[in-house]
């Protein structure tokens, strides 16, 4: 299944990847990190859409990453995002604060996104992105060998 991608310009030649989805039968849009270890939506957001955060399966140790500060994060489960025709049955998402990335992106004219798509669900669902093309390609999800 193939998704356009948006390729938001942040500076000549810097861009960041983003896409339309719908999470609870609300339009978003998701930027797609390759260099982010997994995916997560906006915890504020998440929780304004009436999904249930008590379905919490863990919690993260602190983490460094989005701004470079530590962050702890709350795991969750949802079954309510899709992605063009792409119905995603189960999926494990990091919620967090994304409000200084929103503030960014606002500053410099962009939406503000609801969620970001790690390599963990690029690489479950064989992700190719066709630069050229401005598309993602996604597959069914596939269960991940660890030892490859």
């Amino acid at each position: 299944m193939r998704v356009r991608l948006h390729f938001w310009e942040l500076d000549p030649e810097g861009y960041h990847l983003t896409l339309r989805a719908r999470l609870a039968g609300h339009p978003v849009w998701l930027l797609v990190d390759t260099g982010a270890n997994h995916s997560c939506f906006d915890r504020a957001y998440f929780e304004s859409l009436g999904l249930e955060v008590g379905a919490i399966v863990g919690q993260d140790e602190v983490n460094v990453g989005i701004g470079g500060s530590d962050f702890e994060t709350v795991i969750a489960q949802t079954d309510q995002l899709k992605i063009g025709r792409l119905r995603i049955p189960s999926m494990e998402a990091r919620l967090l604060d994304l409000g200084s990335v929103n503030a960014m992106y606002e500053t410099v004219g962009f939406h503000a996104i609801q969620g970001i798509l790690g390599s963990d669900f690029l690489y479950r669902h064989r992700a190719v992105i066709d630069f050229a093309a401005r598309e993602l390609t996604l597959q069914s999800a596939r269960k991940i060998n660890h030892k490859q």
